[in-house]
């Protein structure tokens, strides 16, 4: 990739409002190109720290196993293209230091030089980082996070070079277990370390069983409810100190979750909410008149629940940077909120959730009712049909459903689609099994898993 070092491109001759955008990546670029887009004759300035910006960082294990083979292919949009093609001034390796809400400014550092620039809106868009536990990671040649292309590189290059044998992925989240499959693949002996029996409390235990199971088949190995307390190294490899015993392997990822870059936001008198995670309204408004805030940063709602959720994903940040640019170029448009919808790969087990985990349900006095069904993800006589593990939690007071989990053939578990639908419109488990949903034998059976699901869960509520 042709890198930019501290690029500075200055487009002259406005006269209107001036946006600056703290952060290059997801929901910065978004809410530049959206203001861009918008206001043609406005100064969209973005300020980037590093030197990539709108990367697919979802794809980072996947180029670490080799299923994708160069780094430039999780590149969505290059620093050229944003400058030449959609009019934003961008400032590679600039570091926003300090936001000034008074005096409406911000000061910034690239290489020894410090200045300030002037705002009329402003937007933070700083992301995300991995949580570390206290531990040098970034000194340690045998130890890696997995949050950046820099970071993929390396730990792609830590493997290719020293050719490690055993390594330890410390975590049980989506992560953690998209590495231990791209570490397993590649042939290394794996070992999955996380301090609870269950995965993250993200999976119901009736699918954090199933994960485990596929794990154990495909040769990884769980150190589970047994909490790290620090990782330590030498010249043959790191050492993973847990309180069920310390593990000597050659390297370790730590994928224990990510903390939101709230800390030039909290300077500036900007208030925080879940997980420390900047706090915005549905129009992507800070606390603070004229500063805005999106993505892995920045709060979101539940949608439908009214929760406030510190959801660090991608399509919810690409989402908050679209709706803080419109509102910051005048329009308002809210922002829908989340339900926390995710899917993920374990080897050739597709795994899917959306909405309410069942202790959050209960804990907004939803009388939620938890059942499981089996069945078939196509027609029983066509070729390739595999069991498809249905999840349903629904309430008692409305019969409303309020969250799904599945797991199955990786095509099967999109699905988990039809549910997050039906729980953002608020449907009840009985309009869920009203729907007319597609049939044809290489598909689906007569009645859908969803249709069956939802079938069996209006007799249970």
């Amino acid at each position: 990739m042709n890198k930019l070092n501290n690029l500075k491109v200055t487009r002259g001759g406005y006269n209107k409002m001036k946006c600056v955008i703290i952060g290059g990546d997801a929901a910065g670029i978004s809410a530049a190109s959206q203001i861009r887009r918008m206001k043609p004759d406005w100064q969209v300035r973005v300020y980037e720290k590093g030197h990539y910006i709108s990367y697919a960082a979802c794809g980072m294990p996947y180029y670490v196993a080799d299923a994708v083979h160069e780094l430039d292919d999780l590149v969505e949009l290059t620093p050229e293209e944003a400058v030449s093609s959609r009019g934003i001034d961008l400032c590679l390796g600039h570091e926003v230091t300090g936001i000034d809400p008074g005096n409406r400014s911000v000061t910034v550092q690239s290489g020894s030089k410090v200045f300030s620039d002037t705002w009329d809106r402003l937007m933070i868009a700083t992301g995300a980082s991995p949580a570390c536990m206290g531990i040098p990671v970034h000194e340690m040649k045998s130890v890696h996070t997995i949050n950046s292309l820099p970071q993929a590189e390396a730990l792609k290059s830590y493997i290719k070079n020293s050719r490690p044998e055993r390594m330890a992925v410390i975590g049980g989240g989506y992560i953690g277990l998209e590495m231990a499959e791209a570490v397993r693949s590649i042939g290394i002996e794996t070992i999955l370390v996380h301090r609870r029996e269950d995965l993250h409390r993200a999976f119901e235990k009736e699918m954090s069983d199933i994960i485990k199971k596929k794990l154990r088949d495909e040769g990884v190995i769980l150190h589970f409810g047994h909490s790290l307390k620090t990782i330590t190294e030498d010249e043959s490899g790191a050492i993973v100190v847990t309180d069920g015993g310390d593990l000597r392997v050659d390297g370790a990822v730590l994928a224990v979750g990510v903390e939101p870059n709230s800390g030039l936001a909290i300077d500036a008198g900007i208030k925080t909410g879940r997980a420390n995670a900047i706090r915005v309204n549905e129009f992507m408004e800070t606390n603070i008149a004229g500063i805005y805030a999106a993505g892995d940063c920045a709060t979101a709602a539940l949608a439908g629940f009214g929760m406030e959720v510190h959801a660090p994903l991608a399509l919810k940040a690409n989402k908050q940077g679209r709706i803080g640019g419109t509102n910051m170029a005048g329009v308002r448009e809210p922002f829908a909120g989340v339900l926390n919808t995710a899917i993920t790969k374990i080897f050739d087990l597709g795994v899917a959730r959306t909405g309410l985990s069942f202790a959050e349900a209960e804990s907004l006095g939803l009388e939620p009712v938890k059942y499981t069904v089996e069945s078939r993800d196509r027609a029983r006589y066509y070729p390739g049909m595999q069991k498809i593990h249905s999840l349903v939690i629904v309430s008692k007071k409305d019969r409303r459903v309020l969250g799904a989990q599945l797991a199955g053939a990786l095509s099967a578990v999109k699905r988990i689609d039809v549910y997050s639908t039906a729980i953002y419109n608020s449907m009840t488990i009985d309009r869920l099994m009203d729907l007319d949903l597609a049939y044809a034998p290489p598909f689906s059976p007569v009645y859908d898993p969803v249709l069956l699901a939802s079938r069996i869960g209006s007799r249970k509520v």
